[in-house]
């Protein structure tokens, strides 16, 4: 199952319009399929978030606009499910609403691909010398643990020293907790 997943995962990362499409073409013969009297407008969210998540704004908004512009051809093979007029109301309506859907996933999508990127966090268990600090690295050299962690994530270093090592390390200057 997980071959699956990741096979259709690569798939759509390379044809993310052509899948967004073909998602809209299969949304738009069930809406199709299921007649007059039942309607599955809500199912164009579907291509729609698609396309945009993917940030894919151009053919979000293609989408947009193209579904509920096909739905209104549909009047015609329906013999007037509804007026024309009335038909072209809801379209725009629809083309309103899934806009707005558009433009608010891709903006969130957006920000959380900008989160992705601002947060590095090191996770699992760091091998560690309990001597001298060092960090084993994925080659299995020891190297400085400022320098591990600066290549591994998105911090940096300044260097002081502690009141203890201070004391230890200096203790003509350093009396109790008070600097001489």
């Amino acid at each position: 199952m997980k071959g699956v997943l990741e096979f259709v995962g690569e798939i759509y990362a390379k044809w993310t319009t052509a899948c967004c499409l073909a998602v809209a073409a299969i949304v738009l013969a069930v809406d199709y399929a299921t007649g007059k009297a039942v309607q599955f407008p809500i199912l164009y969210i579907l291509p729609v978030g698609l396309a945009a998540w993917s940030n894919k704004r151009g053919t979000a908004y293609a989408i947009t606009i193209l579904l509920p512009l096909a739905r209104v051809l549909f009047h015609f093979p329906w013999l007037k499910m509804e007026t024309m007029p009335v038909s072209v109301l809801n379209s725009l309506i629809r083309i309103i609403v899934l806009a707005i859907f558009a433009y608010l996933l891709d903006k969130m999508a957006s920000q959380t691909r900008e989160l992705r990127k601002k947060v590095k966090v090191l996770e699992g268990i760091l091998p560690i010398c309990a001597s001298c600090k060092r960090i084993r690295n994925e080659k299995g050299e020891y190297e400085q643990m400022e320098k591990y962690v600066i290549e591994h994530s998105e911090a940096s270093f300044s260097h002081g020293i502690c009141n203890e090592c201070a004391k230890k390390l200096y203790p003509e200057y350093f009396h109790g907790d008070k600097r001489q």
